[in-house]
Formats: structure tokens, sequence, C-alpha cells
């Protein structure tokens, strides 16, 4: 089984390292200058355009680059368009894997795109990384990168430490933050920024781009910050705007007096936030070209400016830079951080196509569990093309992952014209798959007569507008006269009499917010920007009807919000503390809705999860009202209550116990002061159909005095039954774990050595000791990262077999990965 070897770049010692690269051993400062450019798999613009109008001559010219200067490094950030090259260009297909092997192209990622890591589910941004080291794997070339770059992400999930511990990486490079200033992306002057109390604060403060990002389960990555944007260093030999696109905003200034003058004010730049003798400076925005002969220009710099200045400038890789930081690890901040809310409109923008894509990701879990099942039992009968099929679906669903795809930021002609046919095509080939459905309306459901109706453990009674539902566990009051809202919620002591008020009522209202936001940014992120309450369904009467079965109630509320129709089902079951609402509304152009479910009790914080791990955060940074990216559930309340959802959105929590969570939104384009639109997010789109949410509150302390309370385990049930109502399929685990703060998240037949892999998820506050049971004996048992290389043994995560049914891990991480072969 392949192993995996960890080393600081190719030498162990920083002298090494440096004369590796060229690097004088006395140099005061040293200027590394990494190369790239960034790729949208989709945008503005199609992939098979962007590849047409740029990516095949960006690779070609970048080769050819290579060849001419053998001291010269490239960066590529993921390997979406090295597959559409490869396909394209089978004469220069040597070429590039000799470059490629000899680390002149070097990978900054594994990925086939660029993640965004706020949305996407563990797993898949998982298996991103793998589908891409597979593709490299496959073709011969034998890089297995160190590094994930999220240059273009709108913030970070605080848990990109463990997923990348999880893969085995151990670098990170990011740039868009909290609180930064990038031109182009704001009407307000670079002196308003750091904004005060967010991350770029922090990290200006600390003094250093560079630190050790850690995460809540104790992960860590040495990581990056490009301050001054992920294209500082775009216009080294140009003057001009821009060269974004290959738009002719700038021309060729390569003059010596002209390059050095740029040079200096970088470094003086980059130096202010510099604890190493290392400033790293990134060429590589949008789709630019190479700089022609970039060594000449370095070696010019050294040759004429080193001596005066004490700055060597070196063609080298991104990898290369943090390699020679870390030997001055210990100068470095510990931080954890949540670099979040950069912008907070792609939170909620395009739910149907959040939904579609969490929902293929489930359908392929599920069918690799499957897979995964035949082959512990020796009956592994997949064929070729049914493989190749599941192959092509995991590429797509990987790719929905893109910072421009899962988060709604596309414009209409690509998001229809592209992303959901690659959305329908995957889904179709898994295993026969379904198509994707659209949104139905609620309904229809049974009016109950005026006064009592029983139909078992469920009671409901209507006197005027009021209707009651009651099982043993709860009493829920509904008012027509109110838009249907919740008038009252309490719940039920042993004896059946009211307990307290769960909800601060009216709870389950429907507020409609007017705003001059788009995909990106809600319209009180803007200058001058419009977000302002136009709308609340408790104006508006309405009607209550409600569907009975002996253990459940659903009960549908017909209101209006914005002018326009909107219904809830409320779904109310015997045995739970909890309700289960999903709605459907018709959205405004330029406007936001959101669920109110005020708290009972004080919120001080957030405890929400994120891809990697929970996290606690304010309740406020910076945007006033502030929305936090809602990926499954949150804890909120001094007395916990718990909302989860089944599809990405946002949600804002104030300390009086306001909680707001967006239903619905159609934000077709930003607009500065509501009127001039925003030339940084150029893309505009428009939700035409009804938009659906299904969301889920439960109390895990309204069980009565003496019942243990578990916020967690009750967020993560609720999870698990509005996953069950999404009809999202359950997947049969070929083995199982018994811990209560385990779970399996995913099995698989390995992609890379034998046998099966599993991929644990753990919710403990600390390390457990937790059984994988297998139902077939086994030979084989072993700790591997998500890439599937296995670990060393005697490290951390060391799996043993207790028998041969049985094998025996500690889980020190929130996500640990063990290889099963059967005998």
């Amino acid at each position: 089984m392949p192993a995996v070897t960890t080393t600081v770049g190719a030498a162990a010692t920083e002298a090494a390292r440096r004369e590796a690269l060229g690097i004088p051993p006395d140099a005061p400062q040293v200027l590394i200058v990494a190369e790239s450019t960034h790729w949208d798999p989709d945008w503005l613009l199609t992939s098979r355009e962007y590849f047409r109008l740029r990516v095949r001559r960006t690779i070609d010219r970048a080769i050819d680059e290579l060849l001419a200067e053998p001291r010269r490094v490239y960066d590529l950030e993921c390997l979406f368009y090295p597959d559409l090259w490869w396909e394209a260009r089978p004469d220069r297909r040597d070429t590039f894997r000799d470059l490629v092997n000899t680390g002149r192209l070097r990978f900054t990622g594994c990925g086939v795109t660029t993640p965004d890591t706020l949305l996407p589910e563990d797993e898949l941004l998982l298996r991103d990384l793998l589908l891409g080291q597979e593709w490299l794997r496959a073709r011969g070339m034998e890089q297995e990168p160190r590094l994930l770059y999220l240059p273009d992400s709108f913030g970070h999930s605080p848990g990109t430490p463990a997923l990348l511990a999880a893969a085995g990486i151990e670098y990170a490079a990011i740039c868009r933050i909290d609180g930064m200033f990038i031109a182009g992306a704001e009407w307000e002057p670079a002196s308003h920024f750091p904004r005060p109390g967010t991350t770029a604060a922090l990290l200006t403060e600390e003094r250093s781009a560079d630190f050790v990002w850690r995460g809540a389960d104790g992960s860590e990555v040495l990581a990056h910050w490009h301050a001054h944007g992920y294209g500082h260093g775009d216009m080294l030999a140009h003057r001009g705007l821009s060269r974004w696109m290959g738009l002719p905003l700038a021309v060729r200034s390569r003059g010596d007096a002209a390059v050095a003058a740029r040079i200096e004010r970088v470094v003086e730049q980059l130096g202010r936030l510099a604890r190493t003798p290392y400033l790293l400076l990134s060429i590589g925005f949008d789709f630019v070209d190479p700089v022609p002969r970039l060594v000449e220009l370095l070696d010019r710099w050294n040759e004429r400016h080193y001596e005066r200045t004490g700055v060597w400038t070196v063609s080298a890789g991104l990898d290369d830079h943090l390699d020679l930081v870390a030997f001055h690890r210990d100068r470095l901040p510990v931080i954890e951080l949540d670099p979040n809310p950069y912008w907070t409109g792609f939170y909620a923008s395009r739910p149907a196509l959040k939904r579609a894509c969490r929902d293929l990701g489930r359908r392929l879990i599920a069918a690799d569990a499957a897979d995964a099942g035949r082959v512990l039992h020796g009956h592994d009968d997949r064929d070729g093309g049914a493989d190749r099929d599941r192959q092509r679906a995991w590429w797509l669903a990987a790719t929905t992952n893109h910072h421009d795809f899962v988060t709604g930021t596309s414009p209409d002609r690509v998001t229809h014209g592209e992303q959901w046919p690659w959305v329908r095509e995957a889904t179709r080939l898994v295993d026969g798959g379904h198509p994707v459905t659209t949104v139905q309306r609620v309904g229809p459901a049974s009016d109950t007569a005026p006064g009592r109706a029983d139909s078992g453990v469920v009671v409901v009674t209507r006197v005027g507008t009021m209707v009651e539902v009651a099982t043993p566990e709860l009493i829920a009051c509904f008012d027509e006269g109110a838009g249907g809202t919740l008038a009252s919620l309490r719940s039920r002591h042993p004896d059946g009499s009211p307990g307290p008020e769960l909800l601060g009522c009216p709870a389950l209202e429907l507020v409609a917010f007017g705003e001059s936001g788009g995909l990106w940014r809600m319209g009180h992120e803007l200058a001058g920007g419009r977000w302002r309450e136009v709308d609340r369904s408790t104006r508006h009467r309405a009607t209550v009807s409600v569907a009975e079965r002996d253990d459940r109630a659903t009960v549908v509320v017909r209101t209006m919000v914005a002018g326009r129709a909107a219904e809830l089902a409320v779904r109310i079951e015997a045995g739970t503390t909890s309700l289960l609402v999903d709605t459907v509304l018709d959205v405004p152009d330029h406007h936001t809705v959101a669920l109110r479910l005020p708290a009972a009790s004080p919120i001080e914080r957030l405890t929400m999860h994120q891809p990697g791990g929970l996290v606690e955060r304010p309740l406020d940074r910076w945007y006033d009202p502030t929305f936090w990216p809602l990926h499954s559930f949150a804890i909120v309340g001094t007395a916990p209550m718990a909302v989860a959802t089944a599809v990405p959105t946002a949600i804002h929590a104030a300390a009086d116990g306001e909680v707001l969570v967006v239903v619905g939104r159609n934000a077709p384009k930003e607009r500065i002061y509501g009127v001039v639109p925003e030339v940084g997010q150029p893309a505009k789109g428009l939700e035409r159909e009804p938009q659906q949410a299904t969301l889920g509150v439960a109390w895990p302390g309204a069980d009565g005095p003496g019942t243990e309370v578990r916020p967690l385990a009750a967020a993560r049930a609720l999870v698990d039954r509005l996953d069950r109502s999404a009809g999202r399929p359950v997947p049969t685990w070929p083995v199982t774990v018994e811990h209560p703060d385990v779970e399996i998240i995913s099995a698989k037949p390995a992609h890379r050595g034998p046998g099966i892999v599993v991929r644990l998820r753990s919710w403990a506050a600390g390390p457990v000791e937790v059984e994988v049971h297998s139902p077939v004996p086994l030979a084989q048992a072993a700790a591997t990262d998500s890439r599937e290389r296995d670990l060393p043994r005697g490290g951390d995560g060391t799996v043993e077999r207790a028998d041969d049914h049985r094998v025996r891990l500690v889980v020190d991480r929130h996500l640990t990965s063990v290889r099963l072969v059967p005998r």
C-alpha cells in the first residue's frame, strides 16, 4: 500500500533550500515571485469559451516560457483546465508531463477546482482533492501537492485546517478575507481598510501575512494571506490598468528603472507584514498570460540592485515560499482564524442550484457506499462503463464546489446554459439516477372543522382565527389573523400541563427586505446600499389548514409577503420537541425574505457547523445586520435552540433573541447607492421560479427537568430528519461504528491501493477510542489520508485490528480515514 512521505521542500535545512533555489546564503531579504493565473471553470463565460479564448494559449505560452528559461517556475492551481488542455493537445503531453515531474510546472492544489469551503459538504471537498490527485497519477505525473491555493473564494471555512490535514496537505494560501481591501471590489478609499474588528485587521496588527492556522480540532497548516490581492505583481513588466482576461488595458513596460521602481514598491508593501526574510509576490489575476522572459527581469534586478537594496528576487513556486517560511515557524502567530464574513449575499443566492448540488453529492455518496459493500464482500461487479459514468459524475460534482458555482454567482446564461446541465447530467449518471425535480407547491391538506379534532396523539382545535395543534410534547397555536404565524409554542410537562414558551412569538413570520444587493453581496454591504424592511406576513390574513395522521400533523399556512403568495408547511410530530418547516415563495426582484425564529432566551454567540468542524461566532462582525453561512446547523440561546437547514443559506442572530434565516432571495445585481452597477461583481441573475427552503428547529432542553441536554446531538438528529424529509438517499454503510460522537460520512472502493476507504467524522471535544465493526473478516487495516496514502504506523491515527472483524483506533481529529482490506 502507498505510504505518505512529508518533507519540507527538497532540502532539510534552510541553507540547502536557498542553495537549491539559487538564493545567496547571506541575502537579508528574498522576494519570491510566484507566477500563476486564476482560472474559473465557468463564471462570466462557459468553460469551453474560457478555454478557447484564454486557457489553451495560456498553458501553451507557459510551457514555451519554461522551455526558454530553465530556472523558471510556473504554478497551476487546479486540474479542471489541464484536463481540457490534455485532450486538446496530445502533441504536447510529454512535455507537460516532464515539466510537472521536474517541478517546473507546479500544482498549488490537487483539486478539480479552487473550491468554496463554506457551502459544500466535507466529503465533496475531500473528493475534489482526491480526484485531482488521481488525474495526475493516471497520466504518469508524480507531484502530490502539499498546498491548497484558494485565491478567489469569498471567505473560508474556519475548519479549513482540519480539511487539509485530512487530505495530508500542510500549507494553505488565501486572499479574500473579511475586512480587506481589493481594488475594484469597493467604492471606498484603501485608507478605510482594514475594517476594525475583522480578520484583516487582526493579521495586520500581528504584522504577518504568514501564520499558523489552527482548526478547532487542533489541526494546523502553515498559511499565507495575499494582503494586496492575488494579482499583486501582475503589472511588474507593464503599465496601465490591468492585464485581466488579456484585455487591452495595459502595455509592456520592461525598462530597468520602471521595473526596479515597481519591485521596490512591492517590497516596501510586503515588508510591513513580514516576520521572516521572505516576501511573496503573486502574479496571477484572472486568466492573465505569463510575463514574457520573467527570469531575465529578475536576473537584471539581482545584478544591478541587490547590492544596494539587500533584496534578492527569484522565480519560484508558492510552496517554495512556504518551505522557506517554515524554517521560521516559531516566529509566526498561531491563530484559530475565521476569515468571515467577506460577502454574505452568496450564502443564499440561487437556492435551487444549491439544493441540486447537495442532492447530487448525497446520491453519489450513497452509490459509493453500496459499491464499497460489494467490494468488502468480494462481489465487485462494476463494469468499465458504469465505473466511467460514476467517475464522470464525481468530476462534475466536484466542479460544483467551485466558488462561482455552488455560490450561485454566475450569470443566468452560464448558470442555465452550463451549470444546471452538468448537475442534471451527473444526476442521470449515478446508477441511472433520476432527473432533478422542480419545486412543488405545498399541499393539499385537509381543513379542520371548527371545534376539536382528535386523531390519536395529535389533537387539533380551532377557535375563531386561532388553530391549536397539540402533541404530548408540544402545544402550537397558529393565528390566521396574523399571517398564520405562531402566536404561541409551548412544551408540555409530563402531566400534560403547558410548559414554557419555546419561541419569542410571533414566530414563523416572513419578513421581506428591499435591497440593492446582488448575487455576491447584500444591499447593506455596499456603499450607499439599500437594505430596508418592506413587509411582514403578520400584516396579512392567512388561511391555515391541517392534515392529520396518528402521530403527526402538517399545518399548511397560505399567506402573503411583499405582494406575493407564500406557503409554509409546518410538521409537528409526536415524540419530538421539534418543528420541520417547508417554505415556498415567489420572491420579487431586489428582495430577500427571511423567516423569523426568535429564541425565547438571550443569545450571546452562535455555535455553527462549517466544513471541517464547529465554530463559535460573534453575533456581529462589521456588517449590520451580520449574516453568517448556515451550512447545516447552528445552536443559539442560553436555553439552547438548534436551527438546521437542508440547503445552505444565511442566518442572523441578535442578543435579544432575534433569529432570521433567509428562505428566499432574488437580488439580481449589486448597485452602489442603489443606482450604479458594481463593476467588481458584473454577473446578473434572476430567480424566476418559486424558491423552496427546508428548515428544522429543536429545543434540546424542552424534555423536562433531569433530562440530559445535548444540543449538538439534537442538531445532528435534526439534520438527519431534514435529509429524509428532502428525499435524500440514506447510505447503507458496509461497516458500523458504535460511538455517539463519531459517525461515518463516506465509504467507497479505494481509488489507490486495495480494499475500501471509510471516512469518519468526530464531534467529540477531544480524542476518543472507537471500534469499526466489519461483517466480513479483515486481512488488513490502516489509517490513510483522504488522498488514500497510508499513514506511517505509530503516528497519529494508528489503526489496530482487535480481531478479524473489529478495528480499533483513536480518533483525535474531526475527519479520519481508514482503509479496510477484506480477506
